[in-house]
């Protein structure tokens, strides 16, 4: 069966067709006009040449100017002269400036000064319109800036018109920003006046378009393209009434100021039109679907990476033209509906990366299909079993990123003309099944991240014609044995990492000579053993990842080999490695992650401007040597954590200006932080030096334009105070700076920081009352409180809690499981970790998801009562108030915190009962409420019916079931009267007798002068130790 593949997108046959029009045009035997050929020499002076070959060898003044490159002449109606007619100068990277002889070619018709280099130079204000019978003027890329000349507005015999002009590119904001303008008055003349126009393609202009919708004029323009361009003005409902004879309108990677949706009311009388392309636009609102898919002559629609667009598919009825639909990355929703299938010529469908959902239509009515991209959305069920083999122009289907399930289809792989299969990330199951016959076609085979089963088949060596293979992230099982790529000699990237898989190599290093030369290489997880022999003949190698393995020895040199002077992401972490043999060869800019080896000695020098560097948890001994420091200067993240290194950080760490992530931690690295860390620091995002022996003060002078995110200097020996000025670090989000020897008072200044989330001051010597300055803001964002161990006292001002907003309300984001860190490359972030108090045991959050919510001033002597606002952070998990001096009831209010998982209210002055509405706090795991002065009964629901006698010890007061003291019911009073009378003259008697005795001793106290002594001294001496023991800490 033939395959029929889609032509070039990139042709130009108007330009083809000028040209030989211009071409074609009858020559007669004359030469060219002298006047002519003089004017085109003076032209030629104010031009500036990149070389020779392109600075006009051909134009001289003994020739005949009709012979030139890029003249073309025509009869000018004597016998004995040429005209000129046409001339083309494009891409011969022409600078310096366009002078005005170049109006005296007053028989052009065809005109392009297309792609060269006329950067910064405004176009002649005067003489375009001397050229009046132009039909064809290409003035693109060439760099012109300024105001487009009213002049051009005047060549009413032009049909094609091309404009663009010079820009800058943000690569912030992805957008161009153009230098060339077309304004009000001069783009509305251009529409009305050039009548005969038919094409009109601007580019990197300035528009401004009049709001006077004059419906009642028309023109017959046939394509209007704008692309890059920032429009002033409703473009939209200012031109659609007048163009209807539109057959391609392209608004694309346009800036609109006036809103584009409502604009297009009208749009389906645009009879003619095929083609409809508003892409990158910045389209918000609701699309008109039903007003533009009425429009049946309409081919092409294309509305993608309008982020903000949304939309369904309307019906289709039988007959349509339709053979592009491009909505990707829009927020176009809902089912697909069934009528699609009607689409009989469709072409190119991507529905990629919107919203729709469902059921998958069939693909067997679209006979002239070539390419699906259904990916990232969230389409279910199976995939059509059959169908495939009536679609002869099928190459590409892309439904990855679904939830799509059962078992691929065995017709999918025989497909004769299918080039590229990717179902990467869905859900399906089964085994990997190929037809015997299968297609040496496809090229590209993508079935990664799904459940697929069993062993992989020998048949894949048939798909001689693959040059990607991804089955990475499967449940493949089995051996893999290396010699099936024998077959599949075009093979450039094979990805096989986490399955269950056992890769081997048979027989000697030999016999992988001739294999393929693969780019990418995945054998992540694969039970690998050894290094892969046949890497000694590969020397291509871009990106390899053998991580999660049990590679062990050393790390051989000829291992760089392989990627030599390619390389940029090499993976070897989670083995067994244990030394490096010789220098690490590698071009710049290389990606090396070693981490979690057993590599031992000093650290190895990387490459010359290496940009990534992972040696964290290893044998690394002695110092960080500074020429390793030296070959950073282009490296964004380095991690050295978890070894043996000492000394000081040497100077040199300052000069790798574009580090973003330094990860020092767990080392025995001393001395002071380096202060250009801190102090001049503008590119450092993470700072991470925990559990070293750092000491002396911090740098106090950081700078404004301060770009930390993490400060984590937890666990050294850093003294006196913390800097204000961390306050102009505005993107901090974590500051930990437990377990030190800080002296300081409450740094009420942090709560300005509009971004902290994380603030741990645990076990210092910070002291006095949490105060904050007025017109101060009190941690807004803050979702982890750690304040323990150190000295401060005081009561908790109930103010305070107020503003812990992040504790109070939820917001969507943190309903997205997302942690608080550092994103420093597409899809990779630096993980936040914290160490929190829960049950008097130290646990080290590997991550800090934003929904733990945490508050902890354990082991103070903060005292008073407990506010009851405490209760209104209903976000809190863990909340810790023990070894302090509150006194007083626990508030009832904590009844409210929902989401709480471990109170520690231990260690305290607390009394009364315990708040029965705890009972209903069904997440609570954890709870301590010993050694107070509480009394009554221990609830006996709910979790409560779950925590240990432990949880109460120290509890005189407290009775319970399960606890040693029982709570006694009063006995039944139902007893005759004489019984009654009985009990009662018993009791009283008991009463009369305690009453007298106490009554006896106090009179002899109190009248007696000995007595009062007595009394005095030792109820004074009661009350001191009273004082004493409230006050203990």
């Amino acid at each position: 069966m033939p395959c029929y593949y889609p032509r070039s997108r990139g042709s130009y046959p108007l330009l083809v067709a000028a040209i030989i029009i211009v071409v074609a045009s009858k020559l007669g035997d004359g030469l060219c006009r002298h006047d002519e050929r003089d004017a085109l020499l003076r032209l030629k002076k104010g031009f500036v040449f990149d070389n020779a070959l392109s600075g006009l060898p051909s134009w001289q003044a003994s020739s005949d100017c009709c012979t030139w490159q890029g003249v073309t002449c025509g009869d000018a109606g004597t016998p004995d002269a040429q005209v000129v007619v046409s001339l083309d100068l494009a891409d011969l990277t022409i600078s310096g400036n366009l002078s005005s002889d170049l109006f005296e070619l007053t028989s052009l018709r065809f005109l392009s000064l297309a792609n060269n280099d006329f950067l910064g130079i405004p176009l002649p204000s005067d003489g375009f319109e001397r050229l009046s019978r132009l039909t064809y003027l290409n003035l693109s890329d060439c760099g012109f800036v300024g105001q487009v000349p009213s002049s051009i507005a005047r060549l009413t015999n032009l049909e094609t018109l091309h404009l663009a002009g010079a820009f800058t590119w943000d690569t912030v904001q992805n957008q161009a920003t153009p230098f060339l303008e077309l304004k009000e008055h001069t783009f509305d003349t251009l529409i009305t006046n050039l009548s005969s126009l038919r094409r009109l393609y601007i580019d990197y202009v300035n528009i401004s378009v009049s709001d006077v919708n004059n419906s009642s004029s028309r023109h017959s323009l046939r394509e209007l393209k704008l692309s890059y361009c920032w429009v002033t003005g409703p473009i939209a409902s200012s031109l659609v009434p007048k163009l209807r004879s539109l057959s391609k309108l392209i608004l694309e990677n346009c800036i609109f100021s006036h809103p584009m949706m409502n604009s297009f009311t009208g749009v389906e009388k645009l009879s003619s039109l095929l083609v409809f392309s508003l892409s990158n636009s910045g389209l918000m609102g609701t699309f008109p679907s039903s007003r533009v898919f009425s429009i049946k002559t309409l081919k092409v629609l294309d509305l993608s990476g309008n982020t903000m667009l949304h939309g369904e598919l309307p019906e289709f009825r039988p007959g349509s033209a339709l053979q592009s639909l491009l909505l990707s990355s829009t927020m176009f929703s809902g089912n697909l509906p069934e009528s699609i299938t009607n689409l009989h010529n469709l072409v190119t469908l991507d529905l990629s990366s919107c919203l729709f959902y469902g059921a998958l239509p069939s693909f067997a009515q679209w006979t002239m299909i070539q390419e699906i991209d259904l990916s990232n959305n969230n389409f279910v069920g199976s995939l059509p079993s059959d169908g495939y083999g009536a679609l002869h122009n099928l190459t590409r289907i892309n439904l990855s990123n679904n939830s799509l399930s059962g078992e691929i289809p065995v017709k999918l792989f025989s497909h004769p003309c299918l080039l590229e299969l990717d179902l990467t990330h869905n859900n399906f199951t089964g085994h990997l099944l190929l037809h015997p016959n299968a297609s040496s076609r496809l090229q590209h085979l993508f079935l990664g991240e799904n459940n697929l089963q069993g062993q992989i088949p020998e048949l894949l060596s048939k798909l001689s014609g693959l040059t990607k293979l991804d089955l990475s992230s499967n449940n493949l099982t089995g051996t893999m044995d290396l010699s099936l790529l024998k077959n599949l000699t075009n093979l450039s990237i094979l990805q096989l990492s986490r399955n269950r898989l056992s890769v081997l190599e048979k027989g000697d290093a030999r016999s992988y000579v001739g294999y393929p030369n693969i780019v990418s290489l995945g054998l992540a997880s694969c039970n690998l053993t050894k290094l892969p022999a046949f890497l000694m003949y590969l020397n291509e190698v871009e990106r390899l990842d053998l991580s999660e393995n049990s590679i062990a020895g050393p790390i051989p040199d000829w291992i760089w080999k392989a990627g030599a002077n390619d390389f940029y992401y090499v993976n070897l972490s989670h083995n067994l490695f244990t030394s490096i043999q010789g220098n690490i060869l590698a071009p710049a800019y290389l990606y090396l992650d070693l981490h979690s080896n057993m590599i031992e000695g000093s650290l190895p020098n990387p490459p010359l401007n290496i940009s990534f560097m992972d040696c964290s948890s290893n044998h690394f001994t002695h110092w960080i040597p500074t020429k390793f420091l030296s070959r950073l200067t282009y490296a964004y993240f380095l991690s050295l954590s978890n070894n043996m290194l000492t000394g000081e950080v040497p100077p040199m760490i300052c000069n790798a200006s574009n580090l973003k992530v330094l990860d020092l931690s767990f080392n025995s690295l001393g001395g002071l932080i380096p202060p250009c860390l801190l102090q001049e620091n503008k590119s450092i995002a993470v700072l991470n030096l925990r559990g070293n022996i750092f000491r002396g003060p911090l740098p106090q002078n950081i700078s404004r334009g301060c770009a930390l995110e993490t400060v984590n200097l937890n666990n050294n020996k850093l003294e006196d105070k913390l800097p204000e000025s961390l306050v102009n670090c505005k993107m901090l989000q974590v500051l930990d700076v437990g377990d030190n020897q800080i002296v300081d008072t409450f740094p009420g200044w942090l709560g300005d920081l509009p971004q902290l989330r994380v603030l741990v001051l645990r076990s210092n010597r910070f002291h006095g009352p949490i105060t904050v300055l007025d017109g101060t803001n009190f941690f807004p964002m803050l979702q982890v409180f750690d304040i323990s161990s150190n000295g401060f006292n005081g009561g908790i001002p109930a103010q305070y809690l107020k503003r812990l907003k992040a504790m109070i309300n939820s917001s969507e984001v943190e309903s997205q499981a997302r942690t608080v860190g550092y994103q420093y490359a597409i899809d990779t972030y630096y993980e936040n970790s914290v160490t929190v108090m829960v049950k008097g045991l130290d646990l080290t959050l590997v991550r800090i998801l934003y929904t733990f919510k945490s508050f902890d001033v354990s082991n103070n002597s903060f005292d008073g009562t407990i506010p009851s606002e405490i209760g209104d952070l209903k976000l809190l998990k863990v909340l810790n108030l023990s070894r302090n001096a509150f006194a007083d009831q626990i508030p009832s209010r904590i009844s409210s915190m929902v989401q709480l998982e471990s109170l520690d209210l231990s260690r305290n002055y607390l009394s009364g009962e315990i708040p029965s509405g705890l009972a209903s706090l069904t997440f609570l795991e954890v709870l301590d409420l010993s050694y107070n002065y509480l009394s009554g009964p221990v609830p006996q629901s709910g979790q409560f019916l779950t925590f240990p006698n432990t949880s109460y010890e120290g509890n005189n007061g407290l009775c319970g079931s399960r606890l040693s003291r029982q709570c006694h019911r009063p006995e039944s009073r139902i007893r005759d009267d004489g019984d009654n009378d009985s009990a009662n003259w018993d009791v009283l008697s008991v009463e009369l007798g305690v009453a007298c005795g106490l009554a006896a001793v106090t009179g002899y106290l109190l009248l007696s002068s000995r007595g009062r002594r007595w009394f005095t001294t030792h109820i004074d001496s009661l009350l001191l130790h009273v004082h004493h023991f409230y006050h203990r800490f």
